[in-house]
């Protein structure tokens, strides 16, 4: 069997669509059009991972963090939007891309990655705690957005805030 050939790049504007995942993330499109436009101004970075062509992996880099619960924000670099295709979990592409952005973090002089984790999504925090992530705080998760509609919508998603230092 011919191993899995996965490329991890940097976004480009081309790939907004294909971040939406056939619509089921359509209404975060003003979220990527402003991580994009944060990104090309050096305040974030965002990447990709291909296998075949096909995007089936994303995470965004945000290069320091506006979260009031944290000391030293300056120091801190926040992971997000981070996901991978159901049919390419389990193979290392998780791994990789988030050491990608550790990578980056590393790069810019930050000492600790951040990132919140919704307190249902078990596969992805033992993932975090794999790589050696701890959790330091709860997150009543509450935050808001304006849908791809020009909608303000409201969520509520309980999340656990983990922390590496790197």
């Amino acid at each position: 069997m011919k191993a899995l050939e996965a490329f991890i790049r940097p976004a480009q504007e081309d790939d907004l669509p294909a971040l939406e995942w056939g619509g089921e993330y359509r209404c975060y499109r003003q979220l990527y059009q402003r991580a994009m436009r944060e990104a090309s101004q050096g305040r974030r970075a965002l990447f990709v991972v291909e296998v075949g062509g096909e995007i089936v992996g994303q995470i965004f880099v945000q290069f320091g963090c506006n979260r009031l619960e944290l000391n030293d924000k300056s120091s801190i670099g926040y992971i997000q939007s981070f996901r991978i295709k159901p049919a390419f979990r389990n193979l290392g592409i998780g791994t990789r891309l988030i050491n990608q952005a550790e990578d980056v973090l590393r790069d810019r002089k930050f000492h600790r990655a951040v990132v919140a984790v919704a307190q249902e999504n078990r596969a992805a925090r033992r993932l975090y705690e794999r790589l050696g992530y701890t959790i330091f705080a709860d997150d009543p998760g509450q935050w808001s957005y304006v849908d791809d509609h020009g909608q303000l919508q409201y969520v509520s998603e309980p999340a656990y805030l983990l922390q590496k230092q790197l």
